[in-house]
């Protein structure tokens, strides 16, 4: 999961600076990242697998949220 994360951060963008608004930026980028894997998929199985992946990945960005925001703020200052 962690390494899923490092690999979403690298090509995630945002245009804000403080960094609460980049980490509320950087949940829906994943989220609708996993979303459109789940919505371009047409099996069952399949869509219900990411589901569980989005589910899992949100709780994990949330119970870390420090960690992430300065990990993508670091990646954002970076480029």
């Amino acid at each position: 999961m962690i390494d899923f994360l490092r690999e979403i951060s690298k090509n995630f963008n945002s245009e804000n600076k403080n960094p609460k608004e980049i980490f509320k930026d950087f949940v829906s980028y994943v989220y609708f990242t996993i979303d459109n894997k789940i919505n371009s998929t047409k099996k069952e199985s399949v869509k219900n697998k990411y589901i569980k992946i989005r589910q899992s990945v949100i709780r994990y960005i949330v119970a870390n949220e420090k960690a992430i925001t300065s990990e993508i703020c670091r990646n954002q200052r970076n480029k």
